[in-house]
């Protein structure tokens, strides 16, 4: 093996690049806060993807791959199909692409950034005899697939406690939150009014003023379109909040920020439409559609939901919340218990309208209780989501893995 230059290594990222979901996020993230002086990354993804167009747009090179495409999945437990499995072991020819990619650019380790990538480039990786880690951004089990990858790899960096192996050796894995660049990830007021005033009128005025305001209470999913998001629990929610004082009292407004990737998900997206109507809640819920920037919606909302009826990993809609100072109520799955404390927000049972009508109230008729909770949810992002920490970080289980090659 070429010994690489000790001042600088090459870094092969594997993402299939089908969406661009929180997992892709966060890479991109640590693309743009990567230290160009010691690594210089590649990114090898679907070529023509959504997610290679982002990578495009930096000054990180995209290298184009037959990677498989992300697993559409449907159950709450069951995280892939046997016609999934199958799709990606058709995928083993990209194990040719990979190996010359990791020979004509002196790659001298590779950071896949889900489980299928992982297993095709630890392949590759112990062909070339060069370290290999795995972002684990997912919390519930793909059994014996799991267990051969963990093989594979040198390193696990978990996003959470929620995504630990328990058969894996502990020294394997380490834990680093998912970031957010707590200095760029901030709205002005300007364009937070802008927003408001496109969505609903041209005077609206300030959640939080000194005067009575008409102005309503913004709650808000944001995420992608698809069912195991419980974003038809919010729906309900919305019904239930009619049905009691409060909604005499405050006028509280549902914001779902996002779009579909999947035919499911358009299929989804148009049964929330329907059981809106059917409910009557037309007037107090607004989709936005799928927005890249996700900086100025954030700051609008005053709690943001993440009704998760599936465990995910480490929500990146929950630390950029925190890291603009909202509260959030959340499903005690996966790595959300993790996240969500009493200080910050509140925990509800999952598939539970009634439960999540419930903490909205108790948050919209105590303004004293929603600010003290915005201020602990700052504090908790500064404490452990700072991107510029975690890169670090991250940058040192690479620099552990290349020295003791």
């Amino acid at each position: 093996m070429k010994t690489p230059d000790p001042s600088k290594y090459n870094i092969l990222y594997l993402d299939s690049g089908s969406g661009i979901g929180g997992g892709q996020r966060s890479l991109l993230l640590l693309l743009k806060l990567l230290d160009k002086q010691r690594w210089t990354p590649f990114v090898g993804c679907l070529g023509g993807s959504p997610f290679a167009a982002e990578v495009a747009k930096t000054d990180v090179q995209v290298v184009p791959l037959s990677l498989p495409e992300a697993h559409n999945k449907t159950d709450k437990v069951k995280r892939f199909t046997f016609s999934d499995l199958l799709n990606d072991l058709r995928q083993f020819r990209v194990i040719l692409q990979l190996h010359r990619v990791v020979k004509q650019h002196g790659i001298a380790l590779i950071h896949a950034n889900s489980l299928s990538v992982a297993l095709l480039g630890g392949i590759v990786a112990k062909l070339n005899r060069i370290p290999i880690l795995m972002h684990k951004r997912y919390a519930t089990s793909y059994g014996i697939l799991d267990k051969i990858c963990e093989k594979l790899l040198n390193r696990v960096i978990l996003v959470s406690e929620a995504t630990r192996w328990d058969f894996a050796p502990e020294a394997k894995q380490t834990l680093i939150y998912n970031g957010v660049d707590l200095d760029a990830f901030q709205a002005s007021q300007t364009e937070v009014e802008t927003l408001r005033t496109e969505l609903f009128s041209e005077n609206a005025k300030p959640v939080h003023s000194d005067t009575e305001s008409t102005t309503p209470i913004l709650v808000g999913v944001v995420t992608r379109i698809t069912p195991e998001k419980g974003i038809h629990f919010l729906v309900r929610a919305m019904a239930e909040l009619k049905k009691t004082s409060l909604n005499s009292a405050v006028d509280v407004k549902l914001l779902i920020v996002g779009g579909p990737y999947f035919q499911k998900d358009h299929d989804y997206l148009a049964s929330l439409k329907q059981e809106i109507a059917d409910l009557g809640v037309e007037d107090s819920v607004i989709f936005t559609g799928f927005l890249s920037d996700t900086r100025v919606v954030t700051t609008l909302l005053d709690i943001v939901l993440v009704p998760s009826i599936i465990p995910e990993a480490c929500p990146r809609t929950i630390i950029e919340a925190m890291a603009v100072g909202k509260p959030v109520i959340a499903t005690p799955l996966g790595g959300s218990k993790e996240l969500v404390t009493p200080e910050t927000g509140i925990l509800v049972p999952p598939e539970n309208a009634e439960a999540i009508a419930s903490a909205i109230e108790k948050l919209a008729v105590d303004r004293e209780r929603l600010t003290a909770m915005e201020k602990a949810a700052r504090q908790r992002a500064e404490q452990l989501f700072c991107s510029k920490k975690n890169t670090t970080l991250t940058e040192s289980v690479y620099t552990e893995l290349l020295t003791a090659c």
